[in-house]
């Protein structure tokens, strides 16, 4: 036989009809002899005012609030009984269980959508499709900023998005000293914060134009000390003997590859058969570069094809970035570029002056630096450099390079101009 529900409203302890309090209003489901569940409906009143009978309010004016509390406790009396029937359609019955669940689930508040904070976009952010095709280091850099924002966010002060003004600027900073970072890290993380806010303002999802402020930029320091290495060394480089040491070797050919073409790691670590092409009679390299997707040609040198043709005629096999990265150092060492250097650098904001050998500063990177200032010293036009390297501004190329001042004189000194030779000129 089918089976009825009975519910009824009632209070915990019966009809507390002497009492001169509000109390809260219980409800009981009861389904034969499988189900007795009961729960508070979180709706109060005086029981004098509660007819038991109509399971209602009384309809009195003393009640000003009867009629939405009345409303209220069929409209939970009804569902319960929807749900139920639903159960029993799909030829189930109504255990404790799942008057439970349906109970808790009408109760459950409907939460607004979760507000997106400074901390949160950023992780969607750097995880969104966007992204997805930018470069490993770029999107390491935007990974490490994120994370020191949150280190702040945890032991300094609380961050969101109008948080990010002058001050919060200042106390970064402090922070990131705290942590012994180069002005030079600090600035990139300074940077990217603000890349961060752009984005987020551009989806309007803050107002703050703190951010803009011309003051709201990195920390005046000591350039960082990077170095290039010079024909000579490289020449040295190359004619190192590490036919007994195959990892020093595989990285020493690949740097080289960097050197004299210019290419970031990303780029001349990948490089497949299908990069060398003939054009005129001259061998190129053609490459998508990865970090600005754009098309390149550039001369191999004759150290090049040999190493190329020391590999079967092809490019040396992929190593991991950090694994060249150690291994040329050693490579650097074994050849004699042992220089002692004196860097300035700052520190938990304090200058400091360090010892460093040569060896020990070259990384991936000073394969391309190298190539850069090389070409900039032999003469080759600065344009058609930078049309290799990518940088789009000649004051950012002549930053990037390495020449010092008296290296960049000698360079100008053969222009026409200084030779006299660039005008007609006549006696006066």
């Amino acid at each position: 036989t089918k089976q009825m529900p009975n519910i009824k409203f009632r209070f915990k302890n019966g009809e507390k009809y002497k009492s001169t309090k509000p109390e809260t209003i219980f409800i009981r489901y009861r389904y034969g002899r499988l189900v007795d569940f009961q729960a508070s409906t979180g709706i109060k009143t005086n029981p004098k005012y509660w007819s038991d009978k109509k399971q209602q309010i009384k309809n009195l004016s003393d009640v000003t609030d009867r009629n939405q509390k009345n409303r209220f406790l069929s409209d939970l009396r009804n569902y319960l009984i929807k749900c139920e029937t639903e159960i029993l359609t799909n030829g189930g019955t109504p255990t404790k269980q799942d008057i439970k669940r349906i109970y808790q689930g009408y109760f459950k508040p409907q939460h607004e959508p979760t507000k997106t904070t400074l901390l949160s976009f950023i992780d969607s952010f750097i995880d969104s499709d966007d992204n997805k095709h930018k470069a490993k280091g770029t999107l390491k850099t935007y990974q490490n900023t994120g994370y020191i924002l949150k280190r702040f966010d945890k032991e300094v002060y609380k961050i969101d998005f109008d948080d990010i003004d002058l001050n919060f600027r200042n106390d970064f900073i402090d922070f990131c000293h705290t942590l012994n970072f180069s002005p030079n890290t600090i600035g990139k993380y300074i940077q990217v914060t603000k890349l961060f806010m752009a984005e987020a303002q551009d989806k309007e999802l803050h107002n703050n134009n703190a951010y803009l402020h011309r003051k709201f930029k990195k920390p005046k320091g000591y350039q960082s000390h990077h170095i290039y290495l010079n024909d000579s060394e490289l020449t040295k480089i190359y004619q190192l003997d590490l036919s007994k040491a195959p990892r020093l070797d595989q990285a020493r050919d690949l740097f080289l590859i960097g050197a004299y073409t210019g290419l970031r790691v990303s780029d001349f670590n990948n490089l497949t058969p299908d990069n060398i092409i003939e054009h005129q009679g001259k061998e190129l390299l053609r490459v998508n570069t990865q970090k600005t997707n754009k098309e390149v040609y550039i001369p191999l040198r004759e150290e090049v094809k040999a190493i190329f043709k020391k590999h079967g005629n092809q490019p040396p096999k992929r190593m991991p970035d950090q694994h060249i990265n150690y291994k040329i150092k050693d490579v650097c060492e074994n050849a004699g570029i042992d220089d002692v250097l004196h860097i300035d650098q700052i520190r938990g904001g304090k200058k400091i002056t360090v010892k460093k050998f040569k060896y020990e500063l070259v990384k991936t990177h000073t394969a391309r630096r190298s190539f850069c200032t090389n070409a900039y010293l032999s003469g080759i036009n600065t344009l058609d450099i930078m049309n290799i390297s990518g940088h789009t501004s000649e004051k950012t190329f002549l930053n990037y390079i390495k020449a010092d001042a008296l290296q960049k004189a000698n360079k100008i000194s053969e222009h026409p101009f200084f030779s006299g030779k660039s005008n007609d000129l006549k006696a006066v």
